[in-house]
């Protein structure tokens, strides 16, 4: 287990069908599971069993030691009934679950995650198409749709400055099909906040337009930097209405 003091040095890498994959964690299992993935050299195979201190956890998300109590406890309560959804072109729907067994010891302050079996192959021998990043910049986000709309650009940052996503595919992606169903209300709850807080504390610049059909929204381009690059690319503002032919 790495020591907490490298914390500046911990990455988390996933493989992008897991970065894409439908699901959905509070911010207190979002962390968990990340600081355990930390953990992990995704170059080689690796035990399947992690453990987090409540030090450890309070250092790295910088909360006072009882709350790091309360969160790993509130985490360990439900982590074991969430699963990872992934959608094939055929029309498929594969479900695994994140862990196969965890365990909280509060007298000594301390969780044992099992990783399940089927999650493995999202977390090591990753060679290609996989995303890495600090755990540092996320570690200061409160929102977990903030997390995770993070790791979706971070996935195409050293590729180009925008990426183009159907809003059917980016709520799939959230588990949002069946809520905010106004998009006003997707914007205001989700969207808004997710890159406020991404804008603030990660690496990243991000701005985004929304791509309509008529009058509905279709798709969101999101446009991004790495913030030491910011001088040399600017952000665009956020528009609130682009049609397909101006978007093109």
């Amino acid at each position: 287990m790495q020591h907490v003091d490298d914390i500046t040095n911990w990455k988390v890498t996933k493989s992008n069908e897991l970065v894409k994959a439908g699901y959905t964690l509070s911010l207190n299992e979002q962390r968990l599971i990340l600081f355990c993935i930390a953990q992990i050299d995704s170059r080689k195979p690796f035990s399947r069993i992690k453990a987090v201190t409540a030090a450890a956890f309070a250092a790295a998300y910088t909360l006072e030691t009882r709350h790091a109590y309360e969160a790993l406890e509130d985490a360990t309560e439900r982590l074991w009934n969430r699963e990872v959804k992934t959608r094939f072109e055929d029309g498929r729907v594969e479900k695994v679950r994140w862990v196969s067994k965890a365990t909280y010891d509060r007298g000594n302050g301390r969780v044992t995650v099992n990783f399940s079996p089927e999650i493995l192959p999202f977390l090591t021998l990753l060679n290609e198409r996989f995303t890495s990043y600090d755990l540092r910049y996320i570690s200061h986000l409160t929102s977990t749709y903030a997390i995770r709309v993070y790791e979706y650009l971070k996935q195409y940052v050293k590729l180009r400055s925008s990426i183009r996503v159907t809003l059917v595919d980016f709520k799939e992606m959230l588990e949002l099909s069946d809520s905010y169903m106004r998009f006003a209300n997707f914007k205001a709850r989700i969207l808004v906040p997710a890159v406020e807080q991404i804008n603030s504390h990660t690496d990243l610049r991000v701005s985004w337009v929304v791509i309509r059909e008529q009058r509905s929204v279709v798709a969101i381009e999101f446009r991004f930097t790495k913030a030491s690059q910011q001088e040399e690319l600017p952000l665009l503002p956020v528009v609130e209405d682009l049609d397909e032919s101006e978007a093109a």
